[in-house]
């Protein structure tokens, strides 16, 4: 009786097998079974495989909700990220979805690079951004009028403060709506010479500064941007055209002297030839209190921070200008190839790391373009005034001419305004005679060479 109850059960097991793996063949695949059917399509990453962490992770969360589709990550093992793409592009090779940097959304473009995605967004798999986004963010990553590229994250610019050489000073930390002759005020009452007296002070010795108030940004794009921005200027027509009456604009030498009188008048600030000759960067000056305040910075110091046992510091918001209060933002995001055999799985995986799956990655580590995912940092003391600072984003020179990288880079004539030969220079006849016609003849020869 035993034996034939064990023969029955072995027999009944025998058949749910059978049953199980006629239902494996008839379509009701597992994971590994979907893999010989499904569409495969490539990202291209400009981070190595150890960079590829939150990627991988995306990705893996993006199959998972997405079984019919494989994604393989092209990693960079190095060199320059900018000539690969292009390369790709010339040998009609691109990755079906890649990095892009927001500067040179315009020159991929118009290389044949980049495939416009307004017909998805607004198609059946598509969204509504304004209810998705920050609109400052996403419009970053428009060219003509047209978005090619979503947001991976980005860095808006504030000021970092100390906040003990505030207090031992007696200075409230300002508040939103400060002004360029607030800042000025400010960094002369925290800029100290070795005997004590403060750049206000007529004692003040220029020659024996032991605390700097501010430093400077100057050569750094985002910086000058987010300056001339608010001093009433960009940089450059809206059709790319010239510089000509934008980056010499009365409003943009306003804001070059501002930056100059800061370091050659008041010496509120080093020159920018002794911050480039610094290490280690301006950053462990701030936390030894030799620099009370960094300007136009982005968030990428907060674990520095952070490691400092008892450092208090305070995140500041970009001073207003007599333009306004405008800023420049850092950004890089995801484009997909005209050339994708797959466009519209491709197309869900662009949208997939642009929202959502994506964004839950990146936003741990920095800004992300989705309000949703910034909830948990808008009180928070380090991120509060970065996130705010998107209010104030302006739509990025860069995005107006294929060329605009190309021709000023980052810009050289900052590092002389500067520089220690910035003291006695006339910036508007050198911005007039030498600048200007030096970028417009690149923009010229450049677009010819077309």
């Amino acid at each position: 009786m035993y034996a034939r109850k064990w023969s029955l059960i072995y027999l009944s097991v025998v058949v749910i097998v059978v049953l199980l793996v006629g239902v494996a063949s008839t379509g009701f695949t597992s994971r590994s079974a979907y893999a010989q059917d499904a569409v495969k399509i490539t990202l291209g990453s400009w981070d190595d495989e150890n960079g590829n962490v939150r990627h991988q992770a995306a990705v893996d969360d993006f199959m998972a909700e997405n079984p019919g589709i494989e994604v393989e990550i092209l990693p960079n093992p190095g060199g320059d990220w900018h000539s690969k793409v292009l390369t790709w592009i010339a040998a009609g090779e691109l990755p079906d979805v890649y990095m892009a940097d927001s500067s040179y959304v315009p020159l991929y473009v118009e290389s044949g690079g980049l495939e416009n995605l307004r017909p998805f967004i607004e198609g059946e798999n598509g969204f509504d951004p304004s209810e998705v986004f920050y609109e400052s963010v996403y419009e970053n990553g428009f060219y003509q009028g047209d978005p090619y590229v979503l947001a991976k994250d980005y860095s808006t610019v504030a000021i970092y403060a100390n906040k003990s050489l505030f207090d031992a000073a007696g200075i409230a930390l300002p508040e939103e709506g400060w002004t360029y002759d607030d800042l000025l005020d400010v960094a002369m009452q925290l800029t100290v010479d070795a005997n004590g007296n403060n750049a206000a002070s007529p004692d003040f010795d220029p020659e024996d500064i032991v605390q700097y108030g501010m430093d400077n940004r100057g050569p750094w794009w985002r910086s000058f941007q987010s300056t001339v921005y608010s001093f009433g200027s960009h940089t450059i027509a809206d059709d790319g055209s010239t510089f000509d009456g934008y980056i010499n604009s009365p409003e943009a030498i306003a804001a070059l002297q501002w930056m100059s009188d800061a370091i050659n008048v008041y010496h509120v600030s080093p020159t920018s030839d002794w911050i480039s000759a610094l290490p280690s960067g301006v950053m462990p000056l701030f936390l030894d209190g030799q620099i009370a305040m960094v300007f136009a910075m982005g968030p990428w110091y907060q674990d520095m921070l952070e490691e400092q046992p008892g450092f208090e510091y305070a995140i500041l918001p970009m001073p207003t200008g007599p333009g306004g209060h405008h800023g420049a933002v850092c950004w890089a995001g995801f484009g997909m190839a005209p050339t994708s055999e797959h466009p519209d799985e491709a197309w869900l995986l662009l949208k997939a790391l642009g929202t959502e799956i994506g964004q839950r990655q990146y936003s741990e580590h920095a800004l992300s373009s989705m309000p949703a995912m910034m909830e948990g940092k808008t009180d928070d003391p380090f991120w509060s005034t970065f996130i705010k600072e998107v209010d104030y984003l302006d739509s990025l020179d860069d995005l107006k001419s294929p060329y605009y990288l190309q021709c000023i880079g980052d810009p050289a004539f900052t590092a002389v305004i500067f520089g220690a030969d910035g003291a006695d220079m006339d910036i508007e006849d050198y911005m007039n005679n030498t600048v200007v016609p030096e970028l417009d003849e690149c923009l010229q020869t450049a677009a010819g060479a077309e």
